[in-house]
């Protein structure tokens, strides 16, 4: 290994090392939830990808990056408090306090992404909604992504 001393790169020397779907900024990773249950404080959902990116340096072809777990579960905790607090359309915005993230293993089934949440805890204060959980997104193959968010609805 080569040790660096202070250096400023040139667009082309990070463009040549920067991943590849950094520069395909109109490509980006859709998905799509696909069913949500709610009982108690548990909330499993399926998801979609409709559209992604697969990277060239990866001979496996598709892997889940972490862009779209922290989307969708932040909008399924935004579904969660909804439904928690009777709330049958969205009125106020979601806000991300706090997370840490962990992938465990790729994730790499684009159609079956499940996604189990557990709300550890939820209070409301005056007009807003605090929410803490863990959450797991997995599919058939093994791959896992861990989530804790704390958010709050304002």
């Amino acid at each position: 290994m080569t040790k660096t001393s202070r250096k400023i790169l040139s667009q082309d020397e990070i463009d040549r090392v920067s991943s590849a779907y950094l520069k395909k900024r109109g490509s980006h990773d859709i998905w799509e939830i696909l069913q949500v249950e709610i009982e108690d404080r548990i909330l499993t959902a399926r998801i979609r990808m409709r559209s992604y990116f697969v990277s060239p340096t990866d001979p496996e072809g598709f892997h889940l990056t972490m862009y779209p777990p922290i989307e969708f579960i932040s909008q399924l905790m935004i579904i969660y408090v909804h439904v928690w607090a009777g709330l049958h359309e969205k009125t106020q915005e979601g806000w991300m306090i706090e997370s840490s993230f962990s992938s465990k293993r790729a994730i790499r089934d684009p159609e079956n992404i499940q996604v189990r949440m557990e709300v550890t805890s939820i209070k409301k204060i005056k007009d807003k909604i605090y929410i803490i959980a863990d959450t797991k997104v997995s599919d058939p193959d093994g791959g896992l992504f861990a989530a804790r968010m704390k958010c709050l609805l304002s």
